[in-house]
Parts: C-alpha cells; structure tokens; sequence
C-alpha cells in the first residue's frame, strides 16, 4: 500500500496558505525580538515555560495511562504500526490509553523531538466491540498529525497563531488534511470515526448519516457559521460531508 500511498494529495491548499501566512508574521516578531535584550528575554522565559510545562503533562501522561505495544493491547497496535509505516513517519510513535469519564477523543502531544499519541478510553473500547473502523480512523488521524509535522512546527508560528481568527482557521485546516489521510488509509467507511464522536460508542452504528448531514444543512445560518471560525475543529457535519464528497471533489483515488 505504502507505494501506491501519496499523501500531499491530500493535504488542503488552506493549510498551506495560513502556515505561510503565520510564518511571515511570526519571523517578523522574532526579529524585532531578538534586536531587543527584553524581546530576547522574553523568548526565552516562554520557551522554558512551555518546556517544563509540556515535561509535568508528559510524565503524567506516563505514569497515569496504559502504553500500547505488541504486548498491551496489540491488535490495536499493529494498526499504529502498519499506518506508521505506510505514512513514512520513520518511527512508530508512543500510543498510551488514557481513561476519560466518558469523553471521546485523541489527540497528539509532543517533547523532546517524538510526538506521543493519546487516546481516550471510551473509543479505545470500540476496538473489542467491532468498532474496527471508527477506532482505525481515529488512529490514522492522529498519526496523521505526526507526518504532517503539526506540532513539531508551532515553534515556528508561535506569533501568528496568536492573530484572532488566523490560528484558529489553520487548526481546521489541518484536521481537514489529516481527516482526508485518515480516510485514505481506513477506506471508504473511514468518517464512521467521526460519527463516534457526534454519537458516541454505544449508537453511532444506528446514526442514519443522510440525514444527519440533511438536518445540519437546514441548520445553517450565521451563527453556524460563526460558531465553526471560532472553532479549532471544522464542525462535525462539515467534517463527514467532506469525507463523503472526498472522490469526487478531491479525486484522492
């Protein structure tokens, strides 16, 4: 598979054009800086800041939740393995299970150069509930983060994440890029992953997807919209029509 794999095709022209955009600002920032002794100072007290903030949250992760491996868990593991694989990463990134209360989510994290993938309980179990798929794609999105260098990169768009709106739009240009690779590692059923977390684990299989995307259409006004830019995630309904709609408007085949 991994041959026949090219992922820049799915990567959204929007991603693009913030990251660029952000960059520019943010080189401009550090320049001004770095010429000042203050600025310099600055830099540095936040990047300290953020280092021991991210080591307390990574140990705690550690200590606090079970590591995926071939040995725990690893049914779910060759999947971390072979979507590892096939995106090239170079690595196999730590997976650790982590108890939610209920929540359904994943997400990546990152220290000392390796990203580590977490992923909330609840869609953990669906992987014993033949919730194959849902489980899947969850995964591959979250790896897809790794490939794409999501976090790896902030560094250096520090300053123009923190432009209103602009980070914002960015964040849901990458979860778009990385729904699509998820969708193209998983299949066609791929946004079933997405379904999960509108419904959760016990009725996502009984959603009736037509008509979920049919009612959030009618729903659509300008606090719809609204609520969405102010969002680090496209909303939900956006999310699987775009999967749905992938072949035809994207040509990924």
């Amino acid at each position: 598979m991994k041959e026949d794999f090219n992922f820049d095709r799915c990567v959204t022209l929007k991603e693009g054009t913030y990251f660029s955009i952000m960059l520019a600002i943010s080189i401009i920032f550090y320049l001004i800086c770095i010429v000042s002794i203050v600025g310099f100072l600055y830099i540095l007290l936040i990047a300290l800041s953020l280092f021991f903030a991210q080591a307390v949250a990574i140990a705690t992760i550690k200590q606090n939740s079970i590591k995926v491996s071939h040995e725990q868990f690893g049914d779910v593991y060759q999947k971390v393995v072979e979507y590892s694989n096939t995106l090239d990463l170079g690595y196999i990134p730590e997976v650790y299970l982590m108890q939610s209360n209920g929540l359904l989510n994943a997400f990546v994290t990152r220290f000392l150069f390796k990203d580590i993938v977490v992923i909330y309980s609840d869609i953990f179990e669906l992987a014993y509930e033949q919730g194959e798929t849902a489980v899947n794609f969850i995964v591959a999105h979250e790896l897809a983060h790794v490939k794409r260098k999501h976090l790896s990169l902030d560094k250096y768009i520090l300053f123009g994440k923190l432009i209103p709106f602009l980070g914002l739009a960015y964040s849901r240009a990458c979860e778009q890029t990385c729904d699509r690779i998820a969708y193209k590692l998983v299949g066609e059923l791929g946004y079933e992953g997405l379904i999960l977390l509108a419904a959760g684990k016990k009725l996502y299989k009984k959603v009736n997807v037509e008509l979920f995307l049919s009612n959030a259409s009618l729903e659509r006004n300008f606090w719809s919209w609204f609520s969405e830019i102010c969002s680090t995630h496209p909303h939900l309904s956006s999310r699987v029509r775009n999967l749905k709609d992938i072949n035809e408007r994207f040509r990924l085949d």
